[in-house]
């Protein structure tokens, strides 16, 4: 009756451990799914941005567009203003310069982006290949069991018959 209440007292402290290393798993698959929800948003704000970036490239595109109608407007109605025509030239030129500054940043952003895309995919691939390995399948909670319960019951039968 003793083996019995002892079995039934491993057997509690076994279920405990096992509730507790569930407890645990949960809480840790909790904040790596609360990670990952952080690192998709984070996502989603860089893709905003990269679409308001394009958005602000065609604006300017458009603004160029309009800037030279204007240059050409004003050569043929002011060709005899060369320094007029001279200092829009020289505009006309840095906006150029910003438009390709600012596409060199638009494509720098976007690699930038596209990297974070790929480095985050991989760090939940992992996280989800490591989930995977830390779940315990319930087969192998039972047959631990079992074994566990068994090996006691040996040792426990040897401890007798030493006696």
């Amino acid at each position: 009756m003793e083996d019995y209440l002892q079995y039934m007292k491993t057997l509690r402290c076994q279920m405990n451990d096992v509730e507790d290393q569930a407890a645990k798993i949960s809480v840790e698959e909790q904040m790596q799914i609360t990670t990952i929800q952080s690192l998709e948003s984070d996502l989603t704000s860089a893709k905003s941005i990269d679409q308001k970036l394009k958005e602000e490239t065609e604006q300017m595109m458009t603004a160029k567009g309009e800037i030279c109608s204007q240059i050409l407007d004003k050569q043929r109605k002011v060709a005899s203003l060369e320094s007029d025509c001279r200092t829009l030239t020289q505009n006309l030129e840095l906006v150029h310069q910003e438009r390709v500054s600012l596409l060199a940043k638009l494509v720098e952003k976007s690699s930038y982006y596209a990297k974070v895309a790929e480095d985050i995919d991989v760090k939940f691939q992992q996280l989800q290949g490591w989930h995977n390995c830390r779940i315990p399948s319930p087969d192998t909670e039972v047959h631990d069991s079992v074994k566990e319960t068994f090996d006691e019951e040996k040792v426990a039968a040897g401890d007798e018959a030493a006696n």
